[in-house]
C-alpha cells in the first residue's frame, strides 16, 4: 500500500483505504469506491457527497466561501489576482516570493504535502514541478476551482498522478491523523466558515514535526464578507489548535500575514 492510501481518510467513518470495511454502514462504502478512482480522476470527499446527500440551500457555506464556487470567479482567479498580489497586496513579487518562502520553510525531500484551500492549485502545481515531494494533495471546496486546476495541470504538463485532486471541506478534512508532512494554505483562512476549527483539523492531520505555512489578511481590512484577523488572534488560533507557543511564528507584510507552525 502506498503512503497516499494511508493518508486519505473518509470524512464520515474516518477510516483509510487500508482499514475501511468492504461494507461500511456509515459511508455506505462510497469512500472505498471513490478512492479506487485514483489517480485517473479527482475525488469528491465532502461529507454530504460521502453520505449520499444532495446539497441544498440549507447546506450553503457563508458567502466568503460560496463566492469561490462561482465559475466566473474561478476563471478570473489566476488571470487577475497574481498581478495584484505582486504589487504588494501579498508580498512584493507575489506568489513566486511566497513559493520560495514556503519551500525554504518546508525543506527538501518531503513525503506527503497538502495544499488546502488550493484554489486553482497555484502552489500545488509549483510544488509538483519542483519534484521534491513524494505526494501532493490539492484540496478545495469549490468544484469550479478544481476544474481550473485540472486545466492548468494539462497546460503545465503535470500528470494526474503527480497531484491528487480532492474536493473536501476544511470542517471535515479527509485525512488521517498524523498523516501529512506539511500543509500550505495560502490566502485562505479569511474565507473559511470557522478558522479555529480549520487550523485544529490541520494540526490533527500533521505528523509530529509536520509544518504548516499559512497566509491570510489582517485588520484594519473590514470584516464584511471575509473575516480578517489581528496578529494576536492568529497566534491564539494556532496555539488553541495545539501548536506550542514557541513553534508559532506570525510575520506581517502590511495587511498580509504569514503563519509558520511546527507540530
Amino acid at each position: 500500500m502506498s503512503s497516499l492510501e494511508e493518508a486519505i481518510a473518509c470524512p464520515v467513518c474516518h477510516k483509510t483505504l487500508i482499514n475501511a470495511p468492504q461494507d461500511c454502514n456509515q459511508c455506505h462504502s462510497y469512500f472505498r469506491n471513490e478512492v479506487a478512482k485514483m489517480p485517473s480522476s479527482s475525488l469528491d470527499l465532502t461529507p454530504a457527497r460521502v453520505k449520499g446527500e444532495i446539497e441544498d440551500a440549507a447546506d450553503a457555506k457563508p458567502l466568503r466561501t460560496e463566492l469561490f464556487r462561482l465559475p466566473i470567479i474561478s476563471f478570473l482567479y489566476e488571470r487577475i489576482l497574481p498581478p495584484i498580489w505582486a504589487m504588494g497586496l501579498r508580498n512584493l513579487g507575489g506568489i513566486e516570493i511566497e513559493f520560495q518562502q514556503c519551500v525554504e520553510f518546508f525543506g527538501e525531500n518531503l513525503g506527503i504535502v497538502a495544499d488546502i484551500s488550493c484554489g486553482t492549485g497555484i502552489m500545488a502545481r509549483r510544488l509538483a514541478l519542483l519534484r521534491q515531494c513524494e505526494q501532493i494533495l490539492a484540496l478545495d471546496y469549490s468544484e469550479a476551482m478544481l476544474g481550473q486546476l485540472q486545466q492548468q495541470m494539462q497546460l503545465d504538463g503535470i500528470l494526474l498522478s503527480q497531484i491528487t485532486i480532492i474536493r473536501g471541506d476544511i470542517a471535515a478534512l479527509p485525512f488521517a491523523a498524523n498523516a501529512l508532512d506539511a500543509v500550505y494554505s495560502g490566502a485562505a483562512m479569511h474565507c473559511w466558515p470557522d478558522a479555529e476549527q480549520g487550523i485544529r483539523n490541520i494540526y490533527q492531520a500533521l505528523r509530529s514535526g509536520g509544518k504548516l505555512f499559512a497566509t491570510t489578511f489582517l485588520q484594519p481590512l473590514p470584516s464584511i464578507v471575509f473575516r480578517f484577523f489581528t496578529l494576536d488572534e492568529l497566534q491564539q488560533i494556532a496555539i488553541a489548535a495545539g501548536f506550542q507557543p514557541d513553534s508559532v511564528q506570525v510575520e506581517t507584510h502590511g495587511v498580509y500575514a504569514i503563519i509558520r507552525c511546527v507540530k
